[in-house]
């Protein structure tokens, strides 16, 4: 920032021993070294809170970033593990089976899904009562 060297403070000391004497040049250089400590600790305070807040914005943004990776992985394997369980649209040349809705009564065309036959429970009851398995 500032470019002084050794000749550029001799020159200070020698104007202040001239203006303020050798009686109170050491009290204002030890207030003056007071005042520049205080200065660097204020820069160096500010400094460290700036790197902290930096730091700050980067762990929230790391911590959103893997909020999203987790809610998605998630939303994955929840969808993943639904897609089997959930039952297909028939598509051309598939078989059918006819089943009627229980609380209406209406009938509605489903594809024959062994696997989601047998997880429901009102088959598992057919099966245990059919003498021939």
């Amino acid at each position: 920032m500032f470019d002084i060297g050794f000749w550029e403070l001799t020159v200070i000391a020698v104007i202040g021993l001239i203006v303020l004497g050798p009686e109170r040049l050491p009290v204002v250089a030890r207030t003056l070294g007071t005042w520049v400590g205080r200065a660097k600790g204020y820069v160096r305070g500010l400094t460290s809170e700036l790197e902290r807040e930096v730091n700050v914005d980067d762990i929230r943004s790391q911590v959103r970033r893997t909020r999203e990776q987790i809610e998605s992985d998630t939303k994955n394997t929840v969808s993943s593990i639904r897609d089997p369980l959930a039952p297909e649209k028939p598509q051309s040349g598939m078989k059918t089976e006819q089943t009627r809705d229980k609380s209406t009564g209406a009938s509605a065309e489903q594809p024959a899904n062994p696997v989601a036959d047998a997880a429901r429970p009102e088959s598992r009851d057919n099966d245990r009562n059919d003498p021939s398995a």
